[in-house]
This record gives structure tokens, sequence and C-alpha cells, in this order.
């Protein structure tokens, strides 16, 4: 079905978002299939290599409140090796909460913890980060 969605989105051409949960191989392996589509893992949870590939492919990556967290290092490996103009910020709304907020109920009010993490990974401001993934955004899924 994956696969067929994915061909449903290169004929009518569309971006595509991928929530990807513990089947990395899997999904890089039909990703590969179509080469043409462009999209976005959403929640992004793969491995820094795995993040190299995607964007090498012109993908972008969702980030989320798991950036946040103490134990995030392979969130923030991946994040090492995305570079700017291919990050997206989401909430994952209801869940996934940033810290400080961990266990609360998620919505977009967050993202401002999420934003300001992914500034200090990057070595840019949060109002940076905002204005990059708003502009990813629209490349992403207004094209241009």
């Amino acid at each position: 079905m994956f696969a067929a969605q994915m061909a449903l989105a290169e004929g009518l051409d569309l971006p595509v978002i991928i929530h990807d949960r513990e089947a990395h191989g899997d999904c890089l392996e039909i990703i590969a299939q179509f080469p043409g589509i462009r999209g976005v893992l959403h929640c992004y949870s793969g491995s820094a290599e795995m993040a190299a590939e995607l964007v090498r492919r012109g993908w972008y990556l969702g980030f989320d409140g798991p950036v946040t967290y103490g134990n995030a290092r392979r969130a923030i490996e991946s994040l090492e090796v995305c570079p700017l103009d291919r990050i997206l910020i989401e909430t994952d709304s209801p869940y996934l909460t940033p810290a400080p907020h961990r266990g609360e109920r998620n919505d977009s009010s967050t993202l401002l913890f999420t934003a300001a993490k992914i500034a200090q990974v990057k070595g840019v401001t949060p109002e940076e980060i905002a204005a990059i993934t708003l502009e990813n955004g629209k490349r992403l899924f207004l094209g241009g």
C-alpha cells in the first residue's frame, strides 16, 4: 500500500509525509524506488546515516519534541547532519511534547521549545530557525 501511495503521489506531483515507525530500512527501500518524489520524514527517528541519505535524495526531516529530551542522542546526531534548508519543525500533537512540558498534552504553543533546541544545535537563533523552517515548509508543500 505504501508503494501504491507513493506512485499516486508521483502521478499527481504531490509531496508526501511519511511517518516511519521502526521501519527505517523498509521506508528507505521504497523511497529509493521513487526518486522523483519529494517529501518529509515526519517525526524523524532514524539514524544520522539515514538522515544524510534522505537529504542527499532531496527529502526534508521533521523534528519535534524528542530533540529536547535528555536522552536524545540519536535525534541530535540526525539534526547535526541535516542542513538548515531540509529541516521542518513539528508538534506531533498531542504527543511528544518537548521538555520542559514532557508528559503533558502537546500543541503548537510548545514549538518554541523545539525551535530553541534546534537553534542551539545548529548555532543560530530561534528566530532564524522559525524563518528558515517556514520557508522550507512553503518550498516543500507549495513548490518552488
